[in-house]
């Protein structure tokens, strides 16, 4: 365990230290671009680290509480459930892990485009309602989910979701948010909320989730 929390502290302590290069506006952009797709990489393994430092393998993980103690996170999740009330496909939800309260924003039935992980500009405007409170709570961090539905190999299915995720991560920061706040998962097909026998349940898999926490 201690391994595990030491190995996840200097991922991220390395991500920190890379991510303001790519964000330097003065670089070429191609370099940038570059060192954006190494920091996201380095990012999730870093995520992938602490989670399971904190034995956070599943959605057993994720306990529902009935209110947020922190001031922010009230906040945030007043914010995003505001924010989202008219999208009958995003759920906010306050939960625990590892002791940590977290928002939860669960976009399902996302539409990327056709062979990519390029998010449709519809589909942009759905992630609105996190960019607005991200930029209004400086002092939170964000970890992006990105998940498939069971179509094609699990293997292609898993750097599906960790490509998605990414891309999210990109908008992000392309609109303001700092590249040390945000770490990205790819979680492939292992995560269905419902029955990818069904092509209503693959929609619903097809997903990417949030998890807004105070720094």
């Amino acid at each position: 365990m201690k391994r595990k929390l030491i190995a996840a502290i200097t991922t991220a302590t390395l991500i920190s230290i890379t991510a303001g290069c790519a964000n330097d506006p003065n670089r070429p952009v191609e370099e940038r671009e570059t060192e954006r797709n190494v920091i996201t990489g380095l990012a999730a393994i870093g995520g992938a680290l602490a989670a399971n430092a904190l034995g956070v393998d599943n959605n057993l993980g994720k306990v529902a509480v009935g209110a947020l103690a922190g001031y922010t996170a009230r906040q945030v999740y007043g914010d995003v459930q505001a924010g989202t009330a008219s999208d009958p496909n995003t759920d906010v939800s306050a939960v625990t892990i590892g002791g940590q309260e977290y928002v939860q924003v669960e976009v399902k039935d996302v539409n990327f485009r056709s062979g990519s992980a390029q998010l449709e500009p519809y589909e942009l405007t759905r992630l609105k309602p996190v960019l607005d409170t991200l930029q209004r709570h400086p002092n939170t961090r964000v970890h992006i989910e990105g998940h498939t539905d069971s179509d094609g190999s699990t293997a292609y299915n898993q750097q599906l979701s960790e490509n998605r995720a990414k891309n999210v991560a990109f908008h992000l920061m392309d609109n303001g948010i700092s590249r040390d706040r945000i770490v990205t998962y790819g979680y492939g097909e292992e995560r269905p909320i419902a029955s990818n026998a069904t092509a209503e349940g693959k929609r619903m898999n097809r997903r990417v989730t949030f998890l807004i926490s105070e720094i």
